[in-house]
């Protein structure tokens, strides 16, 4: 990144603040030490410090990618689409198993590159190992990092709340750029108790609990009955415990008779229409992943438009390149609009930016006077009535100006 210059000013042709306020035209912004000062809604201000002209510009909120597993990147193009969730899984430990330490990091950061090019400056990340934190320590993006929890196995749970605790007391990250939370995986994947173990660790430090929720049919069958190709794969992983009840409810429901739903940032929801009021009543944010929803060839999918008119936080993310063809964050808006006909572009670049900021309670996704300054610009092509539509436009590839915190990225 460029350094940081303490007062500057960005001269632009419209803005997007993400605020449920109007599109601003030709206008300026001042940038003080990385936050936004002020927003003129002309060009005729004094300009303060250094002059960034973007005058043939859009301006909106860096995008804010809610979901994803960058750990996953070498699997690019190696793992089949579509098929049963269970045989997904395998392939993506057999493939995983095979990837070296060195490739696993090295497609880490070129990924990350190339959703920064496309406009992204905030991460929500699910991590698998404590020692892959270090590695995104130079990555250009506002970090969520939840560490990944798995454990089906009463045996497991101290051993395993114990390197969790210690993980959240050595990484305290005093830039506030970079936090960590936690990930119990699904709820066929992890114990009833140790749930319950990671929950009131995310409530004694104060950090994110987020979950895979009501992904896929096999997931619902397990819950019901406690048979079925999870509890087959659970078997051959050793990780099944013969002691376990299945609760014989939804997924969202189950969680909630743990106390774990409570806030909950839930990914996937395909198949959770039935527990709408449920969610909304427990504040629970969704994450909605259109190109890894289609990989998957689903015939349900998470009701965004339910969610968003019960007035619940959605976000947008792209999930992993083991079950995706691209980190590209404009790809994925373009999906989410392919899939969501009855969701505007606007609420969708508010899931992109404001949405997914919320859902991890992230300072970034909005325009707005003493918000950090994390910019996203598209150069303009031709004449626009609808600001809103830029980003879609299906030959950009990239935005043409980023920013974090202040500083340029490129």
């Amino acid at each position: 990144m460029k350094p940081v210059m303490n007062t500057f000013t960005i001269r632009f042709r419209a803005l997007l603040s993400m605020t449920n306020s109007k599109p601003l035209e030709n206008g300026q912004l001042v940038v003080e030490r990385g936050r936004i000062r002020e927003v003129f809604p002309d060009t005729r201000s004094p300009i303060e410090g250094e002059l960034i002209d973007l005058s043939d510009c859009l301006i909106l909120p860096g995008f804010v990618n809610a979901h994803c597993h960058l750990s996953l990147s070498a699997l690019k193009c190696l793992i089949p689409r579509g098929g049963f969730f269970a045989t997904w899984v395998r392939s993506v430990i057999e493939k995983n198993e095979l990837v070296s330490w060195e490739n696993r990091v090295f497609a880490l950061h070129a990924q990350a590159k190339i959703m920064a090019c496309s406009g992204v400056t905030a991460l929500v990340d699910y991590i698998p190992q404590a020692k892959f934190i270090k590695e995104y320590s130079g990555l250009p993006f506002r970090q969520t990092l939840l560490l990944e929890v798995l454990g089906f196995l009463p045996s497991l749970i101290e051993p395993i709340v114990e390197n969790l605790e210690l993980t959240l007391k050595q990484n305290v990250n005093e830039s506030g750029m970079t936090r960590l939370g936690l990930a119990p995986h699904a709820p066929y994947s992890v114990s009833p108790k140790l749930f319950r173990e990671v929950k009131r660790l995310a409530d004694k430090y104060k950090c994110p609990l987020s979950c895979h929720v009501a992904e896929f049919s096999e997931e619902l069958q397990f819950l019901q009955d406690g048979s079925g190709d999870m509890k087959d794969l659970l078997k051959e992983r050793s990780m099944f415990d013969d002691d376990w009840t299945p609760p014989a409810s939804s997924p969202a429901q189950y969680l909630d008779s743990i106390d774990v739903l409570d806030s909950l940032v839930a990914v996937h929801l395909n198949l959770a229409d039935a527990d709408m009021d449920l969610l909304k009543s427990k504040k629970v944010k969704a994450v909605f992943c259109p190109q890894s929803t289609r990989w998957f060839r689903r015939d349900k999918y998470m009701p965004v438009r339910d969610l968003l008119d019960l007035g619940m936080v959605v976000g947008l993310g792209t999930d992993s390149l083991a079950s995706s063809e691209s980190l590209n964050f404009l790809d994925e808006i373009r999906a989410a609009e392919e899939m969501l006909v009855d969701v505007s572009r606007e609420e969708i670049l508010r899931m992109a930016t404001k949405g997914g900021a919320e859902t991890v309670g992230m300072d970034c996704g909005v325009i707005e006077k003493g918000r950090p300054a994390d910019l996203t610009g598209f150069r303009l092509r031709g004449q626009f009535d609808d600001w809103y539509s830029v980003p879609f436009e299906s030959r950009r590839d990239k935005a043409d100006f980023v920013m974090m915190n202040g500083k340029k990225v490129f």
